[in-house]
């Protein structure tokens, strides 16, 4: 593992020059009626044969050649740019009193848009469940060793704490923060505060995937990045939450409000690239995210209550995520005998 930064790869050419078409044509069309805004006005084409455009400009900027065709990356750029539409028109509309009908007209185009390509998501979602099963046979898998990458990331959080490292060491930082908690890049970039609670846990707050849906605390509903975690750590929690202000004070995160799709078009390369360094998977598994697995795998052996063969309760508790498809490919990993989990 080394510590050499890569540079950050912020842009998505094709989602920022597709915003600059499509916001002042939804602006264009805020002031008529419903009907108009979806059959169009004049010259101005309406929202349902705008998506049947932008169906047909995807498939020929990311063709699909597969036998079965699930057009992957035209999938992540329709969320994308969503995500995109409805943050530029907080800012980008020449007429802000507008911003309410342009984000319903984004919702509309974004839904036909997403219908038009039902049938590949579809097929996406069956091959998935597929190899996930596959996967989770006893013969396909993959025993997974965290000794040398604990040992790593406790020295890098070690320094952190000391103030020893320099600005370029914020990768092993952020994935020694990945791997000693399991959150997710958004979370440790952006979303997540840490405090110590005991010598391996903390409280954690800023689940970012499924942000908007309401928990019941009590007799209240919160929002679930507002709710508070407590979840155990891999290294000492005073290690953690000193790399997570770290983080903070190299300013390598971004404001705890923004989208966390900031984070993915900034770092997501960069981090995913320097999580091949770590050599707790084989390495065409390595990825930021498998740290999340690594963290999961590990605190089931750390904790003896835990049934080693039935976690999936465990496991929606201490990641917040009740993805139980996730979960079942996260079995596909095994802890190789001898090897530490927790330091």
């Amino acid at each position: 593992m080394t510590m050499n930064g890569i540079k950050d790869d912020f842009e998505n050419s094709y989602i920022d020059t597709r915003v600059k078409y499509l916001l002042p044509i939804f602006e264009a069309l805020a002031p008529y009626k419903l009907n108009q805004r979806k059959k169009g006005v004049g010259d101005k084409p309406g929202w349902e044969q705008l998506a049947m455009r932008e169906s047909a400009l995807l498939k020929a900027t990311y063709p699909d050649t597969g036998e079965i065709k699930k057009y992957g990356t035209c999938l992540r750029q329709i969320t994308a740019l969503k995500k995109a539409l409805n943050t530029a028109a907080k800012t980008e509309l020449k007429d802000p009193a507008l911003i309410n009908p342009v984000k319903t007209i984004i919702s509309h185009f974004g839904n036909a848009l997403s219908y038009l390509f039902r049938e590949y998501k579809e097929a996406q979602n069956i091959e998935y469940r597929e190899k996930v099963n596959t996967r989770r046979q006893k013969e396909n898998r993959i025993e997974i060793d965290l000794t040398n990458s604990l040992q790593f990331a406790k020295e890098i959080l070690t320094k952190a704490a000391n103030n020893e490292l320099e600005t370029t060491d914020w990768l092993n930082v952020s994935c020694s923060l990945a791997l000693a908690t399991g959150r997710r890049m958004a979370e440790i970039q952006l979303a997540a505060t840490f405090e110590y609670s005991e010598e391996y846990e903390i409280t954690f707050r800023g689940q970012c995937k499924g942000k908007s849906r309401k928990v019941k605390v009590g007799t209240k509903l919160i929002p679930l990045r507002n709710v508070t975690f407590y979840i155990p750590t891999l290294l000492p929690a005073d290690l953690v939450c000193a790399g997570l202000d770290w983080l903070d004070k190299h300013g390598k995160r971004i404001e705890r409000d923004a989208d966390p799709e900031l984070v993915n078009r900034r770092w997501s390369k960069t981090l995913n690239q320097h999580a091949k360094q770590w050599d707790i998977f084989p390495e065409s598994d390595r990825t930021y995210h498998k740290f999340r697995a690594a963290y999961l795998r590990a605190c089931v052996e750390n904790d003896p209550t835990v049934d080693k063969y039935d976690f999936t309760d465990y496991a929606k508790d201490i990641l917040g995520d009740d993805d139980e498809s996730t979960i079942n490919a996260y079995k596909r990993y095994e802890i190789k005998a001898g090897s530490i989990t927790k330091l």
